[in-house]
């Protein structure tokens, strides 16, 4: 059996702060678009009927199934088979900055949600990147650089492209922007590598950090932001 505690530092309250943020799913009808390793899926899919859509292969070769879900490899064309309002949640996290067309992805999502139902995306947030690179990173080229609007890159997945939060509703106008979240707001300014792995000064950090999520000035520079759209009934 995959563990929580098994994930890298970073990663572990990553999971925990996103997950704590969407509460106590039970009976839903969930789909997971750009499921990656099905870490997510996987939590969900305990109390909920889960559908996890991936379309990386190589991202499934270590997929973690404690609990039954289904697995489908694709990408938004997969999504044809199912018919409007199949699920009452989807979950699209680090997923669209990677995609250019966001609007018809966004389009799709919203088809196969319930009215009433809600998607979670979680996404990078321009500002905390800038901090990053400033503060973290002594990378003074890239924070101006994204201060100026451009793009920037991670290892595993390529180009960022970054989109601010508002602009979901004008991709989709079925979809209102709920409730915006910080995440990681206080996590990457600790340096000392060795207390991330302590699962007391986790605990500490990730009742910070949910103690932030919701308040200014915190969450305008946390790294991510997650964001919860509601689709109108």
């Amino acid at each position: 059996m995959k563990e929580l505690k098994n994930l890298p530092a970073w990663e572990r309250l990553f999971k925990r702060i996103v997950w704590e943020q969407l509460g106590d799913l039970s009976d839903k009808r969930i789909l997971d678009f750009g499921s990656g390793e099905g870490i997510t899926a996987d939590h969900f899919a305990e109390k909920n009927d889960v559908v996890a859509v991936e379309p990386w292969d190589e991202m499934l070769k270590d997929a973690w199934q404690n609990h039954e879900y289904k697995q489908i490899v694709g990408d938004v064309t997969a999504l044809k088979e199912f018919p409007e309002g199949e699920f009452d949640v989807i979950i699209c996290h680090n997923v669209l900055e990677y995609i250019d067309d966001k609007a018809t992805v966004l389009a799709e999502l919203q088809r196969v949600l319930k009215p009433g139902g809600f998607i979670s995306i979680v996404k990078h947030n321009r500002a905390g990147r800038v901090m990053q690179m400033a503060v973290l990173l002594d990378d003074f080229d890239k924070a101006l650089g994204l201060l100026d609007g451009e793009n920037s890159s991670a290892s595993k997945f390529g180009a960022i492209r970054y989109y601010e939060d508002c602009q979901v509703e004008e991709w989709c106008d079925e979809l209102t922007v709920e409730k915006t979240l910080g995440i990681r707001a206080f996590w990457d300014l600790q340096q000392n590598q060795e207390k991330h792995t302590d699962e007391d000064w986790q605990s500490k950090m990730a009742e910070l950090e949910m103690r932030v999520s919701d308040l200014e000035p915190y969450k305008s520079i946390a790294f991510f932001h997650h964001l919860i759209l509601r689709k109108c009934l």
